[in-house]
């Protein structure tokens, strides 16, 4: 199909950088979840397809995928929040309160994932700019907030940030 081709291992759909050839198959950005799409990617060139949010940003705001076949990385963020079903007296309070109330140390199965997307760059101040203060249209849970999770992903390694009333706090945490 000629609208729907590679280029230096970018996907180009419709002259938009859509996605890019990873380990054997093909990292698209969602906004590009398309039957059309991946019919071609699946049938005519045999690879598996991965959706995730950020990758047309990072591809589109130009040297994203020179990074990633340069330095051989994945930079993922995703952020947690407190399940539905959280105590109310768990929900927006630092990690000394929480603890003061008996809560404990914040735990996996307390938390819903609510976004997974690429970035190019680690940048907490980013990340709160982008989900704190400006929210994204596609972004499932609330505004970026205290006692949330935010977790950096590069290639396999994951560390974890509580949002604390003045910062981010790192912390131990095991996500599913």
């Amino acid at each position: 199909m000629k609208n729907i081709y590679f280029r230096n291992g970018v996907l180009i759909y419709y002259g938009n950088p859509a996605g890019y050839l990873s380990d054997g198959k093909v990292i698209l950005d969602s906004i590009f979840d398309k039957g059309e799409i991946k019919e071609f990617l699946s049938e005519k060139e045999k690879l598996a397809v991965e959706v995730r949010d950020g990758v047309y940003d990072r591809l589109s705001e130009g040297g994203g995928m020179e990074e990633v076949k340069i330095q051989g990385r994945e930079r993922r963020i995703k952020i947690h929040q407190l399940k539905q079903g959280s105590p109310l007296m768990m929900r927006f309070i630092s990690l000394a309160e929480r603890e003061n109330r008996g809560y404990g140390k914040p735990q996996a199965e307390e938390y819903a994932l609510v976004y997974e997307g690429e970035v190019e760059n680690f940048s907490l101040e980013e990340v709160w700019e982008k989900f704190g203060r400006r929210v994204p249209k596609d972004f499932e849970g609330h505004a970026l907030s205290i006692s949330d999770v935010v977790e950096l992903i590069e290639d396999e390694a994951s560390r974890f940030f509580y949002v604390e009333p003045k910062g981010f706090a790192e912390i131990v945490f095991q996500s599913e």
